[in-house]
Formats: structure tokens, sequence, C-alpha cells
């Protein structure tokens, strides 16, 4: 583990050691989020990894009527 510093533009600095392990490259985006009191930074998830990952979904269609019906019970709440 490093410890790196804030600059005066919020900007930090990924240790050499962390970019040569994740392969991290100029230029590569990542996910900044917030966990509790921890900063995460992460690779974006790759939307290849998603494909079949709704196979249990008959149809689109089916499935955005589902969708609308439950938003609009969301918004009377």
């Amino acid at each position: 583990m490093a410890k790196v510093r804030v600059t005066r533009k919020y900007q930090v600095t990924i240790p050499q050691e962390v970019r040569e392990r994740t392969g991290l490259s100029i230029g590569d985006e990542v996910v900044v989020k917030n966990e509790e009191d921890r900063i995460v930074i992460e690779r974006p998830m790759d939307i290849k990894n998603l494909a079949g990952s709704w196979d249990h979904v008959e149809s689109t269609e089916k499935f955005m009527e589902e969708v609308r019906q439950l938003w609009k019970t969301w918004k009377r709440g």
C-alpha cells in the first residue's frame, strides 16, 4: 500500500506499482466512488461482461412494461 498526497486541485498520482499490477495506462478511464468513509478507484465495468446476464427476460417489451408499472408505484409512494 502506498500513501499519496492530494494536490490543491484535488488530484492524486496512482503509484507506479499499482499501475503496473492493474495494467492501467495513460488515457484509461476509471470510476471514482465513495463507499462509507472510503474512496474507491476502479475500472468501469465492460459492457461486454453483461452479455447474457438478462437471459431470464422473455421479451424487452414485457420487461419494460413491468418496470413502468413499478415506477408508477414509486412515484406515488
